[in-house]
């Protein structure tokens, strides 16, 4: 457990780099300073959830969730390969402290970004416009318009919507992440393993918009702005399989011996 608490600590320093800290900050900020003022005004807003929503909705991230995320340390073990620094890594290390460390970092880099990517957002848009009254609102006439299967939640308390929404988002996105981790394990080909999991977004919103589940579309399920409210179960459905993937790639790199395969 040293062993691995010591590990976690260095790849914690190594996923800190310049590179992340700008894609970061790109992924957090660009949509209030980009997208926001594209919206504000060509929207009728009545709610702050509503102008969070549509911001979420409008810019790139709902359309390119996984994608925008595996750069972040996903790719940290095919590159480690690539450059032989494995050769360095395998006898000062047990293989199943070094997997699961550089496994747990990616999931947890993943899981801060992606959370502040939707809860800073949610902040300045709930909590500090008010007071600077940059966001134009309706005011001739109330009219709501839900913001979908998590609509429950800002029901009981809006900060209780900001957080488990963006809860939501992040665990989803360190789901994802993981995936295209596990994937640089078992393929040679990096490229490949990480476009995998977009793929799989982009493919399997197509298909369930044919065959007419679309409550089950995985981008629906973890963007449900522009869908009717659905029964809270129905997120859990995509999810349920992406754990099941997971454990399923888990098991067979632990039974292949993938790690060190060359």
């Amino acid at each position: 457990m040293k062993n691995l608490k010591h590990l976690i600590s260095i790849e914690l320093k190594k996923a800190f780099s310049l590179k992340f800290l700008i894609v970061s900050l790109i992924l957090i900020f660009l949509p209030l300073i980009v997208v926001l003022p594209m919206i504000n005004g060509s929207y009728m807003f009545f709610r702050p959830i509503e102008v969070h929503s549509e911001l979420i909705s409008s810019s790139a991230i709902a359309l390119l969730f996984p994608i925008l995320l595996i750069p972040l340390y996903a790719g940290s073990y095919a590159n480690e390969k690539k450059d032989n620094f494995l050769l360095y890594v395998r006898p000062r290390t047990m293989l199943s402290n070094y997997v699961v460390a550089k496994g747990l970092v990616n999931a947890i880099v993943t899981f801060a970004v992606a959370f502040l990517m939707i809860f800073i957002p949610f902040v300045f848009i709930q909590y500090i416009d008010p007071a600077l009254n940059i966001i134009k609102y309706t005011t001739e006439f109330y009219d709501p318009v839900s913001v979908g299967t998590f609509e429950f939640l800002a029901e009981k308390s809006i900060l209780l919507y900001g957080i488990g929404y963006s809860l939501w988002v992040a665990i989803n996105g360190a789901l994802y992440t993981t995936i295209a981790y596990l994937l640089s394990i078992c393929f040679k080909n990096k490229f490949v393993a990480l476009s995998i999991p977009f793929l799989w977004w982009f493919i399997m919103n197509f298909v369930t918009a044919i065959l007419g589940i679309e409550m089950f579309s995985l981008v629906y399920t973890v963007f449900p702005f522009t869908i009717t409210a659905q029964p809270i179960w129905t997120v859990f459905v995509p999810f349920t399989i992406l754990v099941l993937v997971i454990i399923g790639l888990t098991a067979l790199i632990k039974t292949k011996s993938k790690v060190w395969d060359d």
